[in-house]
């Protein structure tokens, strides 16, 4: 029976790798204190530099010991509606002035111990406070715009991974349907005219079940090639002929981690579209695996008995390609002299 096509919208495209929140934290306060000190310094009476930098220094202390408690509001209570939006607005307006006054009053004291200035009077600390609370309002919606955009981020990849976990799924399942569908239908047509066959071909089809059921997400090559003999044997039974699967791995590519159920839509491809019929000569498939320049290359090749009115693809090698575009991989499958190769190449991916 033919498998149906699976048809699934693409994942959206997410960050492999966010940078660390601290590295994000110190380059964002480096760009405000490098673009701060200038405007203190040409603002004030001639100086230096040095009374400008202590000054800000003092002043965004504050803000930096808040910064990361704040991130962390921000991937709390994200900005989903105006309701969270006036919300972050009133808690802009209490913490600016709140975070300015120890800020602007550590500023000066450093100033003081530096070059030993008079401090100021209440009356003009607290018009001075008030002032700067205004301009250290844009300094808020820095820092809690970066923040949101970190959590936005961290969602967006988050449910990145998560569909393409869900797609994964999907397309490990339309196999499963695919291969069981299959060899139903023939152990069905073997049961009229060679019962034991078929007995003997049904306890192998619920071994090859068991293993696909309890198939993990990701699972060793050395596994996968273990269900590939499996499956090899269980086509011979149903065909009552020898089917020759020659495996050649290298003893690094055995261990290398490989998506659940990859090989077995190759091979059984391998053998469903090779042209082969009863009163053939033995069908060999080989299969050989290496990992070159760190990369896992796996090639499936089968000699075509005879010219195919098709490609040989199927919907098997399409859920292939697609398993393989969500991990950076990909499948290079086309005819050649004598025979069908499809080629597998895989980066190395996370256990």
């Amino acid at each position: 029976m033919p498998a149906s096509t699976v048809y699934l919208s693409p994942a959206p495209a997410a960050p492999r790798s966010l940078p660390h929140p601290r590295w994000v934290m110190l380059a964002l306060w480096v760009l405000l204190i490098a673009t701060a000190v200038p405007a203190v310094h040409l603002s004030q009476q001639p100086g230096g530099l040095m009374p400008a930098t202590l000054f800000i220094l003092g002043a965004e202390l504050p803000w930096m010991l808040v910064t990361p408690p704040l991130w962390v509001a921000c991937r709390r209570w994200p900005l989903r509606g105006p309701r969270q939006l006036l919300g972050w607005v009133l808690l802009g307006l209490v913490l600016t002035p709140l975070l300015t006054a120890p800020g602007w009053t550590l500023g000066h004291l450093l100033l003081h111990l530096w070059q030993a200035q008079p401090l100021p009077s209440l009356q003009q600390a607290a018009r001075a406070i008030g002032i700067t609370a205004l301009f250290a309002l844009p300094t808020f919606i820095a820092v809690a715009g970066v923040g949101h955009g970190l959590a936005a981020l961290e969602r967006l990849k988050a449910q990145s991974q998560a569909l393409q976990q869900a797609r994964d799924a999907a397309l490990r399942q339309h196999l499963q349907h695919h291969f069981l569908f299959n060899a139903l239908n023939a152990i069905g047509g073997l049961a009229l005219q060679r019962p034991h066959v078929a007995d003997a071909a049904l306890a192998q089809l619920s071994s090859l079940l068991r293993d696909t059921l309890q198939c993990p997400a990701q699972r060793s090559l050395a596994d996968e090639l273990a269900a590939a003999q499996d499956y090899v044997a269980l086509q011979s039974l149903l065909r009552d002929e020898v089917l020759h699967l020659h495996l050649q791995a290298s003893a690094a590519s055995l261990s290398w981690q490989v998506p659940g159920l990859l090989l077995q839509p190759l091979v059984e491809n391998a053998v469903l579209h090779s042209g082969w019929q009863p009163g053939d000569g033995p069908l060999r498939i080989e299969l050989c695996a290496a990992v070159n320049e760190g990369l896992l290359d796996v090639e499936v090749f089968n000699a075509c008995m005879r010219p195919c009115t098709r490609d040989g693809l199927g919907s098997g090698h399409a859920a292939v390609r697609r398993r393989l575009a969500m991990i950076g991989g990909r499948l290079q499958a086309d005819r050649e002299a004598g025979g069908y190769r499809a080629r597998v190449i895989l980066p190395e991916i996370a256990a």
